[in-house]
């Protein structure tokens, strides 16, 4: 029986066709196979990234990830926000490394001060941010006088005057980038601050207005007093004025 030209041409394409649809089929059940099914896939590897407040093994509890499952059952952002519930960590980014790496990169928050109310010192970052609570605190920067309205660990802490807490964590940022070889306490009283050295010490910066160029003030007068062996009495930067010392409080 004769056939047309096109015929014969629909036929191959047809044919050919087929071989494609059976090709694709077996290409993906060994892509299959291979992913689900041998531990080509499987996690052997997870690298943490950027942490020095928190360790990798509490960091790797936080992500709930287990060595040799397959890399692509675990939900990427599901992890993420594990790990965020760290209040250590700011923000965290989640990848694979294929074929059965995980990496966690962090970017943490840093302790900065401790706000000390009813026995207790909370340890809070540069925003704010409440990281822990504990009984006893050193090598930080200790805050007296707010009223904590409300706290919780990963948040920012709620207290009366937050506008001012603004300003004396500025100070507290001054504070440790100067490396200054002490470690002060800060009191809050009414909009007013004031910071002890020693409890020999006592520096007035007043409510808090051009903190930056007070404190500046506060080094130099800190550096001439230490040249001349004294650690006592009272710097007085409240206002714009010129800054005065007195040997004694009033």
């Amino acid at each position: 029986m004769y056939k047309s030209k096109n015929q014969i041409t629909k036929k191959v394409k047809y044919g050919k066709l087929k071989i494609y649809i059976i090709i694709s089929i077996l290409i993906l059940a060994l892509m299959f196979i291979l992913v689900f099914k041998t531990n080509f896939f499987s996690i052997d590897e997870i690298i943490v990234k950027n942490n020095n407040e928190v360790s990798r093994d509490v960091i790797i509890a936080y992500s709930g990830i287990q060595l040799h499952n397959n890399i692509f059952k675990i939900k990427l952002s599901e992890i993420t926000k594990k790990i965020e519930k760290n209040p250590y960590i700011k923000t965290a980014k989640v990848s694979r490394k294929l074929p059965n790496k995980i990496v966690i990169e962090v970017i943490e928050r840093k302790r900065l001060a401790a706000i000390f109310y009813m026995g207790i010192y909370f340890i809070i970052d540069n925003e704010g941010y409440v990281l822990e609570t504990k009984n006893k605190v050193k090598d930080v920067v200790v805050i007296e006088g707010f009223e904590i309205n409300r706290f919780s660990e990963g948040e920012k802490i709620d207290l009366s005057g937050n506008e001012d807490l603004r300003k004396v964590l500025t100070l507290c940022s001054l504070i440790q980038k100067s490396n200054i070889d002490i470690k002060p306490k800060i009191y809050y009283n009414n909009g007013n601050i004031n910071i002890t050295i020693e409890d020999k010490l006592k520096v007035k910066f007043g409510n808090g207005e051009n903190i930056d160029y007070k404190f500046k003030a506060f080094l130099s007068i800190l550096k001439y007093l230490k040249s001349k062996d004294v650690y006592t009495g009272v710097i007085d930067i409240s206002t714009n004025g010129y800054p005065v010392y007195r040997p004694f409080d009033e």
